[in-house]
């Protein structure tokens, strides 16, 4: 999904997201048992909205020089120089990654994610991803 030098990717969705989506509805609607419908309807919509935007609004791009993340539809940018090792790694850290696949990337120096933890990401797919960044700048490490 290429556009000149922007490559899209797409956030791979685990089994257990769509579980924890329907457990989520399944409690709305037990809960609501003996309620007004309409409030029903309000806080069982609210809910599902916000799952689609936190499922949905989960990609990455690979534009000129920048990794960008998108969470919650809104771009995070990283500079792709300032990448100094990717490596695939399996984890559920709270992060912007609807999957427990990931990459893990670490930069140069803790100024540009302003901490010392990798950001980890899971791309769909993760090879394809490794490989374009590495295409962008060589001297990244891939553990």
């Amino acid at each position: 999904m290429g556009d000149g030098n922007k490559t899209v990717y797409r956030s791979r969705i685990d089994w257990w997201v769509w579980c924890t989506v329907i457990f989520a509805l399944v409690v709305i609607w037990v809960a609501s048992i003996g309620t007004y419908w309409w409030l029903t309807l309000i806080n069982g919509g609210g809910m599902t909205l916000l799952m689609v935007v936190l499922i949905f609004g989960c990609w990455y791009e690979i534009d000129n020089d920048s990794l960008v993340v998108y969470q919650f539809f809104r771009p995070h940018r990283f500079p792709v120089s300032k990448i100094k090792e990717v490596k695939k790694t399996i984890g559920y850290l709270a992060t912007a990654g609807m999957s427990s696949r990931r990459v893990s990337i670490r930069f140069v120096d803790r100024s540009v994610l302003k901490s010392y933890m990798p950001l980890e990401i899971s791309p769909k797919d993760r090879d394809g991803f490794i490989a374009r960044l590495k295409q962008m700048n060589p001297e990244i490490s891939i553990g």
